[in-house]
């Protein structure tokens, strides 16, 4: 039986738009060869529709009362991921801009979107550093083993210093170091739709902290939140907004124990072809890195199934969600999430944290009767102790 020592936490981020007509600028992304992991794919520019963005979070081991973590999420952006299709020169907007959401352990939630004057990824090797104006930075070291980010905006009422380290090593989507994007999920004589192609072959994402350790400083409208938990830290980057692309992202990410695990279920608009990931590993050992389209095989995939539902803004939301895996050698492990609090709460963007249990299954060998060996499946519950409750 597996237990852990700490909260079970997970996020689970959801995504509704229209796709939009309008003409966009799609610049080629760069090529692989010439990337850092961490670094920048394409080119952005407040003249076209292009988007890119680095994204960290961190919550708290410890929690208050029957509320969720602490928590924090920081997102350094280069263009918008949903948009009418009208650029930042057309619309007026900053090209570059931190987004910053949270819970405090009390639950009160706060949020602030930071303008900057520049966006500007170095890179040194594999080293990458991040500077946003004045306002906020970011670093990772050339073996891409921790991340240090700051956000130093008093005028909008928010300061963080953010230091994590890494638990399990890097990954793309569908596999370890390969390829950033998902096109290896279809055939290649598949034919693919507008949005299908933009999303399968220039969505791309990197997470280069799939789980760790987070060390957060927060100075909110000046009242400190500071705390000790869980990380992740991911990218992407697409030559268009997302709802040009998608109509519906799910993304759910946990730490079990000794698993780090999350998934993705994804939506191309007025498409069948459906797309899932996951990734699981155990003490740093990757137990599973895949795409795949929803019920193109029977192993070596996960299912994220919805559970339960709530009525918000006039959409039908998930309470929780029932996350699979079945790895290709037949071995199952399955968590069940359920919902907590949420921030961002919007139409269109939802932030959900909560708790999970599950279970690994697997099959073993015995000695039957009459010396018949005999395969029986087992599974061992995987189950988070009460949470920690500070006083």
């Amino acid at each position: 039986m597996f237990r852990s020592a700490v909260p079970i936490i997970f996020i689970i981020t959801s995504l509704w738009a229209s796709h939009v007509g309008a003409a966009v600028v799609r610049p080629p992304p760069l090529q692989r060869s010439t990337t850092p992991f961490d670094g920048q794919y394409i080119s952005t520019s407040a003249d076209s529709t292009a988007v890119e963005w680095w994204y960290l979070q961190a919550l708290a081991s410890d929690v208050e009362g029957d509320n969720p973590p602490a928590n924090v999420q920081i997102l350094y952006y280069q263009g918008y991921p949903v948009s009418d299709g009208s650029t930042a020169t057309q619309s007026g907007e900053p090209e570059y801009y931190i987004t910053i959401n949270g819970m405090f352990a009390n639950g009160t939630v706060f949020n602030f979107n930071v303008p900057t004057s520049t966006g500007a990824i170095t890179t040194s090797g594999e080293a990458v550093s991040g500077k946003w104006g004045d306002a906020g930075e970011f670093a990772v070291p050339e073996d891409l083993s921790s991340m240090t980010a700051n956000v130093s905006a008093a005028d909008y009422g928010i300061e963080a210093s953010i230091s994590f380290v890494a638990r399990t090593q890097r990954h793309f989507g569908c596999n370890a170091t390969d390829d950033a994007y998902f096109d290896s999920a279809v055939s290649s004589s598949q034919s693919l739709s507008t949005p299908e192609s933009l999303f399968y072959k220039q969505l791309g994402w990197a997470t280069t902290i799939p789980g760790g350790t987070a060390d957060v400083t927060l100075t909110v409208n000046g009242t400190k939140l500071a705390f000790t938990g869980t990380a992740y830290h991911d990218a992407n980057w697409l030559p268009a907004p997302l709802n040009e692309a998608v109509s519906s992202w799910y993304f759910l990410n946990a730490a079990v124990g000794p698993y780090d695990m999350s998934a993705v279920l994804v939506q191309p608009v007025n498409s069948s072809l459906k797309l899932n990931t996951g990734f699981l590993a155990k003490d740093g050992v990757v137990l599973q890195n895949q795409c795949s389209v929803v019920g193109a095989r029977n192993t070596d995939i996960s299912t994220a199934t919805p559970t339960g539902s709530y009525i918000d803004s006039g959409l039908t939301l998930p309470t929780g969600f029932t996350l699979s895996y079945t790895l290709a050698n037949g071995d199952v492990y399955s968590f069940d999430l359920t919902s907590q609090g949420a921030n961002p709460n919007q139409a269109i963007y939802h932030r959900w944290i909560g708790t999970a249990t599950g279970w690994a299954c697997g099959w073993r060998t015995g000695d039957g009767h009459d010396s018949v060996r005999v395969v029986e499946p087992r599974c061992d519950a995987m189950t988070a102790p009460p949470l920690q409750k500070t006083p």
